[in-house]
């Protein structure tokens, strides 16, 4: 099979199919043995970029995935999630590409790893992030967005202890069915929700009782309750106490000696600024009505 060249710049997956030979090919032919002199029958095109992070296109080299960076940045924005059921932590992504022909094509998105500071890496293809990390306390939900890159319709999901990563509608999710190329790429908007699995530090209860004598002598009671949750703003756990004593010995001038000592301490956080990016991974895949090729 002869590749023409790269239609849509440097480093674009951009594949003209001539002749026959592979399976790649197929996609525009019923026969996939037919010979011939080589004739351009069409080219494909896919690329990814985030809202930040990786704002340029990336595009796909050879149909492979493309690999977009969720900052650690906007992850640590969970710790701004005050009150009760907050809103969640939107990052959006966007996917776009095309089929000519009578092709079409389909994705799969991942969340495959996150990649700390100091360049170690952590496997989430379980769905588990790093302990001791925001996104350990923290639930992320990824789905594609509705109308015009609408993500408030975050999907409910009955949450499963040691999983934070939940993927909905991210397998062969059609970008153009076979036979639809309009004359330019598809785009879709994919969201990401992120919510700090906020466990409330306690609840302030308060009752009040009233009594009170009509002008009849009638006596009349009344009662009122109200309630509030007490939640400590999202943070990581503490590596500890730092604590430090200062002692003063001072002599009068007529000799006495007075002594004094104070005593500070403060709970050490980690540095919100180290949390891990969290890396994206999107693979473009060919699709064909013809069910010998699909």
């Amino acid at each position: 099979m002869k590749l023409g060249r790269v239609a849509l710049g440097a480093g674009a997956l951009v594949v003209a199919t001539c002749g026959f030979v592979t399976a790649a090919v197929a996609l525009w032919a019923a026969n996939g043995s037919a010979t011939g002199a080589s004739v351009s029958l069409g080219t494909v095109s896919f690329d990814a970029y985030g809202q930040s992070g990786t704002t340029t296109p990336q595009y796909s080299v050879d149909g492979g995935p493309v690999t977009l960076t969720l900052p650690g940045s906007d992850i640590a924005a969970v710790m701004g999630q005050t009150g009760i059921n907050p809103p969640p932590v939107i990052w959006r992504f966007t996917t776009q590409g095309y089929a000519q022909g009578s092709a079409g094509m389909d994705i799969d998105v991942a969340v495959t790893s996150q990649v700390a500071k100091d360049g170690s890496v952590t496997d989430l293809s379980s769905g588990a992030a790093a302990f001791g990390t925001l996104l350990g306390s923290s639930n992320l939900k990824v789905y594609p967005a509705s109308v015009n890159g609408d993500c408030s319709a975050v999907p409910d999901v009955d949450i499963t202890p040691n999983q934070n990563i939940y993927l909905f509608g991210n397998t062969d999710h059609v970008l153009q069915a076979p036979d639809a190329y309009s004359g330019g790429p598809v785009t879709q908007v994919w969201c990401v929700a992120l919510s700090f699995n906020l466990e409330p530090d306690g609840a302030y209860a308060n009752e009040v009782q009233a009594t009170g004598t009509g002008d009849d002598a009638t006596m009349h009671n009344a009662i009122a309750m109200w309630s509030a949750v007490v939640a400590y703003p999202p943070s990581l756990d503490p590596m500890g106490n730092y604590t430090n004593r200062t002692d003063v010995v001072a002599t009068a001038e007529d000799s006495s000696t007075s002594r004094a000592s104070a005593t500070f301490t403060a709970v050490v956080y980690p540095d919100p600024n180290d949390e891990p990016d969290v890396i994206i991974t999107i693979q473009p895949k060919l699709t064909s009505l013809n069910p010998v090729v699909g």
